[in-house]
């Protein structure tokens, strides 16, 4: 193996002195005279001898220009030849930081911070496979440490893409791992560093190397304690970790951050409020970013996936938002409508102009549309004037839609009530119910955890301590605190203020904050219920916040929730003698955005997190348990995974996907079930319609922040362990030649011995003069010098004259 091929066409040098040599004997001429015998008869006798020292000069010259030529080249070697120079074993542990930031493209070209890692990889790989030596190499990414650590696995084996396996003599041992992506997940170091340290402590080796290919970002490498004693964990006292920097400078990086519709009355035909939040992660303030919108509508005409386009629904450009300035490390939510008629979940897509970092510039949500959905109102007053003021405002009629029906009932039908029954309501509101049953009160909690929403408007018929022994015992929570006295407000007041003020930050009544306390300033407000609030007398923390409270600091409105719904408490009737707010105009807000946080809580997700599993339940009544999953991707075609649905109860079938346990039972669709974007479900009904469903899939923020690290910092943090940083580049330097350093002096070696021998080889196998010799004193008569000269031939030919 050679570093530079394109060089081996100079061992055509090597037969350079072979073609010297024939020459020479084409040079040669037959001649006879006398004299040739007698040298004839000396050659024959020592004929194989000269023979035997020419060939040995004309292969010692060959072997002379092949060996300069291999070091020309660049020869390698095989690690065979020279494993048995040596027979230590050395341990190679490569951590791959493959977070989403190693997706950072900053410095021109497509070339991610990840594909340098693994180009670090390759290079180190390709370095030990001529290396001599035992080489055993564990690579370990850490997005899959982390989603093994995730699903409670502490073996490194389940994480590490190649554990402990001895490099042999071609690179095809990290052929998978080369073709690997950076992972949409958020992760740092640490639980990767625990799994190949247990790999390591498991592994006997004579010396052991530590690689971290990373970005080496501030967020996770401001505070190394925990990294430090995960690198504690590594055997041997002469650790070396050499930590490898594969990102350049930032640039920079705008993310989204958050994409979600407000909560509401999502029914179709009725406009909805997206928010999307952008954040400037860069270093400088950023201007003129327009922000592109998409509704992708899942309707009738959407019947069946189709993975050869990016998105199988019907996609609707909506008009761009424009970001008009954002400074740096500044966040900023946008807000716009969406109007479908159709029901069914739909999904919304906003995407910023490409920079350095592409994973976070583009976001996904559904947004699940209904028909109208039916609201339970029940009041005690035989006239139900309450009762039709609530329906009025939800269902005002004419050709405004809210997307409630209000459906009246007496008393009585709360007495048997059970949670079936309760069930088809999306709200529940009861007002100045006198008395509340133990089964009553079963349901209505079941009602509440599983969902829904209630809202109690309290008046003259309530009895506490009723309602507090009832509604507060037995883990039930459908009060906010115990009731204790009808108290009067107060006629008039020092504060110059109305009766009614707006309470804690962040309620359902923050959108109508805005306008002050001024904006309350009609409500009257004669009298109302006291809560007794042991919390606030210690100290504790108030498990529910105050909406709006009266002048003298006592609530009026609650909220608090249990389990996943959401209970609004009104400690006021709505009749005259109590307060005139229905008759102003701040009710009807407050019990549109009261009735849509109650329904909230009955709301499907719009999004989940890469790492969460992918769920779906179907009735068998309606669906059959075959389905398709259509997963998410840039640019068709994408991956159609056929799935059945496991039978979960009676007539219903349920799928669940997560790919912590695919991962731990060493599966191979991982990464498919990790992709951001829009996964869809395609559904075949029973009466052999198609339907589909889209899911979508978020990051988690955060790794938008390209900020470096000080690699002076880390290195100090983490002594007494040797760590060394190295860039990239000056990796690729280090490993080109490193692979063949022995072999090259061995060669350089090699080389100077042939020439030396060649040296010693021409003089043996040439002819040369004989020294003078001196004969009685006198000089011989031809040496003009005063010597006589005798010449021999090198065939010994020659002999003493007579």
């Amino acid at each position: 193996m050679f570093l530079y091929p394109a060089l081996l066409a100079g061992f055509a040098f090597v037969a350079v002195p072979l073609l010297v040599h024939l020459i020479n004997m084409l040079r040669h001429r037959r001649r006879r005279w006398a004299a040739m015998d007698f040298l004839l008869a000396s050659y024959r006798k020592q004929k194989k001898w000269l023979r035997l020292r020419q060939l040995l000069l004309l292969l010692t010259r060959l072997a002379v220009a092949a060996v300069l030529v291999m070091m020309l080249c660049g020869w390698t070697g095989g690690r065979q030849i020279l494993g048995a120079l040596g027979g230590q074993t050395t341990h190679h542990i490569i951590i791959l930081d493959d977070s989403y930031s190693m997706g950072d493209v900053s410095g021109g070209g497509e070339t991610t911070s990840y594909d340098r890692a693994l180009q670090a990889l390759q290079q180190l790989t390709q370095r030990l496979i001529n290396d001599e030596g035992n080489h055993q190499l564990t690579v370990m990414r850490a997005s899959r440490a982390a989603l093994a650590v995730q699903g409670g696995s502490d073996s490194g084996d389940v994480a590490a893409d190649l554990s402990s396996q001895t490099i042999l003599g071609d690179s095809s041992l990290i052929a998978r791992v080369m073709a690997t992506a950076v992972s949409p997940i958020r992760t740092d170091l640490v639980p990767a560093l625990d799994l190949a340290g247990e790999l390591a402590a498991a592994t006997s080796a004579d010396n052991q190397f530590v690689y971290i290919a990373s970005d080496f970002r501030a967020r996770d490498w401001g505070s190394t304690e925990r990294l430090a004693e995960a690198m504690r964990k590594f055997s041997g006292d002469d650790l070396k970790v050499r930590m490898i920097d594969c990102a350049n400078r930032p640039e920079r990086n705008l993310a989204v951050t958050d994409l979600a519709p407000v909560q509401d009355v999502w029914v179709a035909g009725v406009p909805v409020v997206v928010r999307a939040t952008i954040k400037n992660y860069s270093g400088r303030e950023v201007k003129n970013v327009t922000l592109a919108c998409r509704v992708i509508r899942y309707g009738d005409e959407v019947q069946s996936v189709d993975p050869s386009r990016r998105v199988s629904g019907v996609v609707d450009s909506l008009p761009g938002l424009v970001i008009e300035s954002l400074a740096a490390g500044a966040e900023i939510t946008k807000s716009f409508q969406v109007f479908i008629a159709e029901t069914g979940t739909h999904a919304i897509e906003v995407e910023l102009p490409s920079d350095a970092l592409a994973v976070d510039n583009q976001r996904t949500c559904t947004l699940p549309l209904s028909d109208v959905e039916r609201v339970l109102v029940i009041d005690s007053d035989l006239e139900e004037a309450g009762a039709y003021t609530v329906a009025a405002v939800l269902d005002p009629g004419s050709q405004v839609r809210i997307g409630a029906q209000p459906d009246i009932k007496p008393p009585a039908f709360l007495r048997s009530a059970t949670m079936e029954m309760l069930a088809p309501y999306r709200a529940i509101y009861l007002m100045d119910l006198p008395q509340i049953n133990e089964t009553t009160a079963t349901a209505l909690q079941q009602y509440v955890e599983a969902g829904g929403g209630i809202a109690w408007f309290l008046g003259d018929a309530v009895e506490p301590s009723d309602y507090n022994r009832i509604l507060l015992t037995q883990d039930r929570r459908l009060l906010p605190a115990p009731l204790q006295t009808i108290e009067a407000l107060p006629v008039g007041g020092s504060t110059r203020t109305g009766d009614v003020l707006f309470g804690d930050n962040d309620t359902f009544l923050d959108p109508l904050r805005s306008a002050g306390d001024a904006s309350l300033s009609m409500i009257g407000l004669a009298k109302g219920w006291t809560l007794s609030d042991d919390a606030d007398a210690t100290g504790e923390p108030r498990r529910y916040r105050k909406v709006l409270v009266r002048r003298d600091g006592i609530p009026l409105v609650t909220e608090h929730t249990s389990g996943a719904g959401t209970v609004v408490t009104v400690l006021s009737s709505l009749a005259p003698d109590w307060t005139n707010w229905p008759g102003d105009p701040t009710f009807v807000p407050f019990m549109l955005l009261s009735n849509a946080r109650l329904w909230s809580g009955a709301s499907a997700s719009t999004s989940h997190a890469v790492t969460e599993p992918l769920r779906k339940t179907l009735s068998t009544r309606s669906y059959f348990p075959e389905m398709k999953l259509v997963t998410p991707a840039q640019s068709p075609p994408r991956v159609v995974m056929e799935i059945i649905g496991a039978e979960a109860e009676a007539d219903t079938v349920r799928v669940s996907l997560d790919p912590v346990e695919r991962l731990i039972a060493s599966e191979s669709n991982v990464d498919e079930l990790l992709r951001p974007g829009l996964f869809e479900w395609g559904l075949l009904k029973a009466d052999g319609g198609g339907e589909v469903i889209p899911s979508a899939s978020a990051i988690v923020g955060g790794e938008g922040d390209l900020e470096r690290a000080d690699a002076a910092e880390i290195r100090r943090a983490l002594l007494p362990i040797d760590v060394q940083f190295v860039s990239s580049e000056d990796w690729r330097q280090q490993n080109q030649f490193a692979g063949s350093s022995t072999l090259g002096l061995m060669l350089l070696a090699l080389l100077g011995l042939l020439l030396a021998a060649e040296q010693a080889l021409a003089y043996w196998a040439s002819y040369h003069t004989r020294a003078s010799v001196s004969t009685g004193g006198t000089l011989a008569a031809d040496d003009p010098r005063g010597g006589s000269k005798r010449h021999e031939f090198g065939l010994a030919a020659g002999g003493r004259s007579a």
